[in-house]
């Protein structure tokens, strides 16, 4: 029987040998280096990778005067996104948003709004990385457009519905952001910033220009586990509507962003976290509720 199992043996070895080798075939952690577990759109590259994730948000806010003239809007929503990384350097993403709104006047009037919103083409390039396996340090760029996919959404009658209530915007946004990214043992660091210049759209509408900002540190104790806390900000101007600006809205808010990371097994990653308002200076009278989010990223 000795003879039998090692020609096996040889014939096994032979085959490993031969059989062709590509990174996106290794686990996600094996390929880049880096154990440390990253939500959609913070990932460390390598060539090959293909990344899909779905994220849920529940939002709202209130504009307006309590009994006078507030409206209330409130939003569930589902980010269905796929990453791809052509080359070690850049990244190419599509998302594509499933939206549920409704919005109440102060008279408990309702409408109610449901379907795709507008989708997110972006390219991620990295700069500069200290070292192509492991990598401490990374600089990325982003660039892309938001399109006006988003169907418009009519009353039984055929008049379009307010604004508030609408998915999409109508118009095509393009966006521009920087990125570094640092890696230290059990803790990671990211700071960002991401333009946004929108144009006119549905009804005349037309978004003030913003910058979003973020600034997060995470530590992970566990190879399954980690938290993150973050600083989220936006800094917009006041949106208008055929030139005419619009009283509330436009200006600073930030929120406080604490999150809990969590692998149940390889190449998958479940994040749930929740974006506090604590520093709200925008125009007039807006009134922002927490957002709750949760995600799922898995790495094929």
């Amino acid at each position: 029987m000795k003879a039998p199992l090692s020609l096996l043996s040889s014939l096994l070895g032979a085959v490993l040998a031969l059989a062709p080798v590509s990174s996106a075939w290794a686990c996600a952690t094996c390929a880049c280096g880096d154990p440390t577990l990253m939500s959609m759109g913070t990932e460390q590259p390598f060539s090959g990778r293909l990344r899909f994730s779905s994220t849920l948000r529940g939002w709202g806010h209130t504009v307006g005067q309590d009994n006078v003239d507030a409206l209330r809007l409130r939003e569930a929503r589902m980010d269905v996104a796929v990453a791809y990384a052509p080359l070690p350097w850049l990244f190419l993403s599509a998302t594509l948003p499933l939206q549920a709104r409704e919005v109440r006047s102060v008279s408990l009037a309702r409408e109610r709004g449901w379907g795709v919103g507008d989708v997110e083409l972006t390219a991620k390039a990295f700069l500069y990385q200290d070292r192509a396996f492991s990598a401490d340090h990374l600089f990325s760029v982003l660039v892309g457009v938001k399109l006006p996919t988003a169907p418009k959404l009519r009353l039984e009658d055929g008049t379009l519905m307010d604004l508030d209530t609408q998915l999409g915007s109508g118009s095509v946004d393009p966006l521009a952001g920087i990125a570094y990214q640092h890696f230290r043992g059990s803790w990671s660091f990211l700071a960002s910033a991401t333009g946004f210049l929108p144009t006119r759209g549905i009804l005349g509408y037309r978004a003030g220009a913003s910058v979003r900002t973020t600034m997060a540190a995470q530590y992970q104790p566990a190879e399954r586990w980690a938290l993150r806390l973050g600083l989220d900000g936006r800094i917009e101007a006041a949106s208008d509507i055929d030139g005419e600006k619009e009283e509330n809205g436009g200006g600073v808010i930030g929120y406080a962003s604490p999150d809990v990371l969590f692998s149940p097994r390889m190449d998958l990653v479940v994040a749930a976290g929740v974006r506090v308002p604590f520093f709200n200076r925008l125009r007039g009278r807006v009134a922002p509720t927490p957002i709750a989010m949760l995600s799922v990223a898995y790495d094929l």
